[in-house]
């Protein structure tokens, strides 16, 4: 009896120690993760903006999708952009971020948070440069900090009105990405997201 009360007592002892190093450890780096968090975000807004981009500054948030406006150098509203997320992807929440011009037309879609499948559902979701060997061998390689993806350039120059996927009969139509059906059904439930959070920011 008393080696096992002495065997649970040594175990919480372990749980408890492990608990409080965890907990410590996750104190100490909130901070750096949410810096290095932030810094990514506003690296990744650059990308679906104007290049005539000189700031961008924080705006009201609309039903839960958080808006950024674009300046140029003489502080004018050029476009904007919006992060918008959807908890129906395959593997959990996504984050999509949306750069949307003065006259409600998307510039760009990118997805900045995910958990897809790697090889299928990220179809819909990543953009990766393709780099030929003999273009790596020779030094020719350059470096595409937006690389196209099939998917989400097919939102690109549409205004943001809600999309839908399916055929031609049907309102913005986008088709889904063959084998990422509900990954792409996921990107799509995002960009819809801050479509109606775009539409009632027109509105008022």
């Amino acid at each position: 009896m008393k080696d096992i009360l002495r065997l649970c007592l040594s175990i919480g002892l372990v749980c408890l120690g492990g608990g409080a190093a965890l907990a410590f450890v996750n104190a100490k780096t909130e901070a750096p993760r949410r810096a290095a968090a932030a810094r990514t975000l506003v690296d990744s807004v650059k990308l679906v903006l104007p290049p005539e981009t000189a700031a961008t500054v924080s705006a009201p948030s609309v039903d839960g999708v958080d808006f950024y406006a674009a300046q140029d150098s003489a502080g004018r509203t050029i476009a904007r952009a919006a992060v918008g997320s959807s908890r129906i992807g395959f593997g959990g929440e996504l984050k999509v971020l949306v750069g949307l011009s003065l006259d409600n037309r998307i510039l760009g879609v990118m997805v900045t948070e995910h958990s897809e499948t790697p090889g299928l559902g990220t179809k819909a979701t990543d953009r990766k440069a393709q780099k030929s060997l003999w273009a790596v061998l020779a030094g020719k390689a350059t470096e595409d900090v937006f690389p196209p993806n099939a998917y989400l350039d097919a939102f690109t120059g549409r205004p943001a009105t809600g999309f839908s996927l399916g055929g031609a009969g049907q309102s913005q139509p986008v088709q889904a990405v063959s084998g990422a059906t509900i990954s792409s059904k996921a990107v799509l439930d995002a960009v819809n997201t801050i479509c109606r959070a775009a539409q009632v920011t027109e509105e008022r």
